[in-house]
């Protein structure tokens, strides 16, 4: 019963804050709430794209061979890296022009698929103050057209304008700044894993071609790691 008196009291705080803010309060709250979605969207492709570790890879391409290496790689088929390594993989045959072709098309398609929801998120933690300096000056000019009917003799009307103006104004920079501060550390995030998967899969490129039409690894069958059973 006390829980749902605080949700109760909770709520009604907050349309009482949402209507004293004036009617450009909802859309703040609204770009905020799609902001933070696509952030969090954002965040699920970054974990996925990181993959398997770079280095676990390397271990196993020197221990037991390309083909197993590629494997263990891909229990992680999102993975940045992965991907590079899969068109060297299969295009290698074709030779070295048809490789960096295929590679510099799935660099490009994931840096598409990225910077698309990521302009859209900086593109709300940049409207969220203007906003907010809309409702400022709406609250303003409402301020003033009480005090034309009214003049200065009733303080809580004032009030209402004013606190209009400053609600509105907090919540835009409330909505602004842990939006552009999460999205600058999710930008540095994924600038780190594509240098890093682009240049080990350029690794990768040179020992490939160094190692065609050689065993790349010469593994003894009972020295290799057991599958698991289904």
């Amino acid at each position: 019963m006390i829980a749902g008196v605080d949700q109760n009291s909770l709520f009604e705080a907050a349309m009482n804050i949402l209507f004293r803010g004036g009617w450009v309060l909802a859309p703040i709250f609204l770009l905020g709430w799609f902001g933070w979605f696509l952030m969090l969207e954002r965040y699920g492709y970054y974990f996925m794209l990181k993959g398997k570790s770079v280095s676990a890879f390397w271990k196993n391409l020197q221990k037991w061979g390309e083909d197993y290496a590629i494997e263990k790689l891909a229990s992680r088929p999102y993975g940045y890296f992965y991907a590079l390594v899969k068109d060297v993989h299969e295009y290698r045959a074709q030779g070295p022009v048809a490789v960096r072709n295929a590679m510099e098309a799935t660099r490009h398609g994931i840096s598409v698929n990225l910077s698309k929801s990521l302009k859209t998120i900086s593109t709300c933690a940049a409207l969220a103050p203007m906003m907010g300096l809309l409702g400022t000056v709406s609250g303003m000019v409402h301020t003033f057209e009480t005090i034309q009917q009214f003049g200065f003799g009733n303080p809580v009307l004032l009030a209402d304008g004013i606190s209009e103006a400053l609600l509105t104004t907090q919540a835009g920079l409330l909505v602004a700044f842990p939006l552009m501060l999460a999205y600058n550390y999710l930008a540095g995030c994924v600038e780190k894993v594509e240098d890093e998967a682009w240049s080990e899969a350029l690794k990768f490129e040179t020992y490939a071609f160094e190692n065609k039409g050689a065993e790349l690894a010469d593994p003894v069958a009972e020295d290799m790691p057991a599958k698991e059973e289904k």
